[in-house]
């Protein structure tokens, strides 16, 4: 299976596999070249896979404190709720008590997606994806649910009881970025995941091999996700947070490289009804504001920009770098070729950091 007719869908996974840190069971995905389904339909298939495990390794449980009326002594006896209670008439008595419960927000989490898929989503299911869910979703019937809007994925914890979670939930979340990042026009495409979905595994990923990459190979060169000052002296109550995809910096040599990810089925757009293709210009708008603020903010910094394109096509007969100078700013353009293999991806990257740093030597 090829996403855009180019990029094999093990590439796709293979991206994920960096973000997450989990290396997927090749048993599932060996026939992802022969089978024609769709890259939501996966998803579907390892989260269900993956519910059928906890439920065979046993649901995670953890003390969950109660404080209520009983009949009965539990716990510890509060006082003052109790005579309230006895003086409007109730026979019964407040405790404050833990209790040993599956009622916890990993499984809550993972309710709320079998609920989305069986009950908004049915019609998107395979026969057999449907009967996994119903037949191991049962076992999620005493735990409540939860909004999947208001759930914030990083803030979620694990430990050594709940850490075998952590690739249901994985799974889990990219079913429900991609149920969010579709409006209700688009709900019929569902399956196939939208640009917005990509682009995000696309950015995760470069940024994820950027930071291990240099860690690695350049320790004086800092990865993040900055957040930039704009270049008036106050900034006022009504401007937006500019924040880049990827910023690298080397404190030795004061040189920085701000690099802004897009995903497109089509890279190129058409100028003026003509043929003649062009860069699409918001684009190169971004990236060219990012770097201007940028030097404002630090002038003694060499600085360069890049704009990397996902290569979702072979538009220009294998040409992959345009190279432009700006304002006495080197502002590129690059097409990482996806279509090829892992070790080919990783020498794209290595080689686009060496062109702005330097060759270093690699542990």
């Amino acid at each position: 299976m090829y996403l855009y007719k180019t990029i094999p869908i093990e590439n796709v996974f293979y991206m994920l596999t960096y973000i997450s840190g989990i290396a997927f069971d090749h048993r599932i995905t060996g026939n992802l070249k022969t089978d024609n389904r769709t890259l939501f339909s996966y998803y579907i298939d390892f989260f269900s896979e993956e519910l059928k495990k906890i439920v065979q390794q046993g649901l995670y449980k953890t003390y969950i404190n109660y404080d209520e009326p009983l009949h009965t002594v539990r716990g510890q006896i509060v006082l003052s709720d109790s005579l309230r209670l006895k003086g409007r008439g109730h026979n019964t008595i407040v405790c404050d008590f833990d209790e040993l419960s599956i009622d916890t927000i990993h499984n809550s989490i993972i309710k709320a997606v079998i609920e989305l898929l069986l009950f908004k989503h049915s019609d998107m299911l395979l026969p057999e994806q449907k009967k996994k869910l119903y037949t191991w979703g049962i076992f999620w019937g005493d735990v409540q649910s939860i909004s999947l809007r208001l759930i914030d994925w990083d803030k979620i914890q694990y430990n050594r009881q709940n850490i075998r979670y952590r690739m249901i939930l994985f799974w889990g979340q990219l079913i429900t970025e991609a149920w969010l990042l579709c409006t209700d026009e688009d709900n019929v495409d569902l399956p196939f995941i939208n640009n917005q979905s990509l682009c995000n595994i696309f950015e995760k990923f470069v940024f994820m091999y950027c930071k291990h990459y240099c860690s690695n190979v350049y320790p004086d060169i800092s990865v993040s996700a900055r957040q930039m000052e704009w270049c008036n002296s106050g900034k006022g109550e009504f401007m937006p947070i500019m924040r880049t995809d990827i910023l690298l910096h080397d404190s030795r040599a004061c040189k920085t490289l701000i690099i802004d990810t897009k995903f497109y089925k089509q890279i190129f757009t058409s100028r003026d009804r003509g043929n003649k293709k062009v860069f699409r210009s918001n684009n190169l708008y971004q990236i060219f504001s990012y770097i201007m603020h940028y030097k404002y903010n630090h002038i003694e910094d060499n600085i360069s920009g890049l704009l990397l394109y996902a290569g979702t096509q072979d538009e220009m007969n294998g040409k992959k770098i345009f190279e432009h100078n700006v304002c006495d700013i080197q502002l590129d353009v690059e097409i990482l070729d996806l279509s090829v293999s892992a070790d080919r991806i990783e020498y794209q990257l290595k080689d686009m950091i060496q062109r702005y740093f330097g060759k270093a030597n690699s542990k």
